[in-house]
């Protein structure tokens, strides 16, 4: 099966699952829901996306083993996710985690391989794809039933899904705008923003668990946001101007194409000013309506659908 066809068929389980499980997108059921549609529909489609020719015989091995297990895999976590965390349940997810140690692996070797002097948008999609290793060990986490540092049972689902969108998609698109635009500075810091972003923000609720205060959280979170906005502002560049050259060579700029890159643009920009407004709670005032659930229904779903699905779609050929 080509990617497409993984993707169709992941997307028609993932409608099925989703309207069995989901009552409202305040529910916790829909965090379970987000991360499913990264399986199922938009990880074979972002792996696409970061395709290299000339690779090793053992990273040929790797992402055709990738490609083969995704769907199957995917599939089995959706079942797991239709049970109560604990042994069985964490079996079952245990074949995406392999999915995700794989697609880490090959980011890692390709970043070994090719050292710094790998072109930088290939870097991050190396990151990106190391990030969704991370992501992996957190779903197992959450299907064993595991509270890592006493983390609520909602925190450390979310965090399986933060690795699965800001983790691969936000900096493995970065990266493509980068190479979109390789002589524009403004393109290149958004996306070391991203790098650095993605794992400052864990380690400052790590900091937040263990009681060093919320600062770091805060911090790296706005950190995040800023830089996840410069490259909503990228993508909606991609759809208006016309001086994008790089893309156009790339790609044909058709008018459904440019539909995509501005919806997930406008959808990132808004996902990130309200986790700007989230991380910065502690120190800004605070919006009592600016919740867990309520960023889990409006945050989430503008970046998963707004951003990561019609990101993917524009970026593909």
């Amino acid at each position: 099966m080509t990617a497409n066809q993984r993707a169709v068929a992941g997307a028609v389980m993932w409608l099925v699952w989703a309207a069995l499980r989901v009552p409202n997108l305040h529910h916790g059921a829909w965090a379970q829901a987000l991360l499913l549609l990264a399986a199922l529909v938009l990880v074979p489609l972002a792996l696409e996306l970061a395709v290299e020719k000339n690779e090793s015989r053992t990273l040929w091995w790797l992402v055709a083993g990738t490609r083969v297990a995704q769907l199957p895999a995917a599939l089995l976590l959706g079942w797991a996710y239709l049970r109560p965390a604990g042994g069985v349940t964490a079996v079952l997810a245990l074949p995406w985690v392999g999915v995700c140690g794989m697609v880490a692996t090959t980011g890692w070797l390709r970043a070994r391989r090719g050292g710094w002097r790998r072109p930088f948008d290939r870097l991050c999609g190396d990151a990106a794809f190391i990030f969704l290793g991370v992501g992996g060990a957190w779903v197992f986490a959450d299907r064993g039933g595991a509270r890592p540092l006493n983390f609520d049972e909602a925190i450390v689902m979310l965090t399986a899904v933060h690795f699965h969108f800001a983790g691969l998609l936000l900096p493995l698109l970065a990266g493509l705008t980068v190479r979109a635009f390789p002589e524009a500075r403004f393109a290149t810091r958004a996306a070391v923003g991203t790098l650095l972003g993605v794992p400052a923000v864990a380690l400052g609720i790590t900091a937040t668990q263990l009681g060093w205060g919320p600062a770091v959280e805060s911090a790296a979170g706005v950190g995040l946001a800023l830089a996840g906005m410069a490259v909503a502002i990228l993508h909606v560049r991609l759809a208006t101007d016309g001086e994008a050259e790089a893309a156009r060579r790339a790609m044909p700029m058709t008018a459904a194409r440019r539909g995509l890159f501005f919806v997930a643009g406008v959808s990132l920009f808004f996902g990130m000013a309200l986790a700007a407004a989230y991380a910065s709670r502690s120190f800004a005032v605070a919006l009592p309506w600016l919740d867990v659930p309520w960023m889990r229904a409006v945050h989430g779903t503008v970046n998963a659908l707004g951003f990561g699905l019609c990101g993917v779609l524009a970026w593909r050929k």
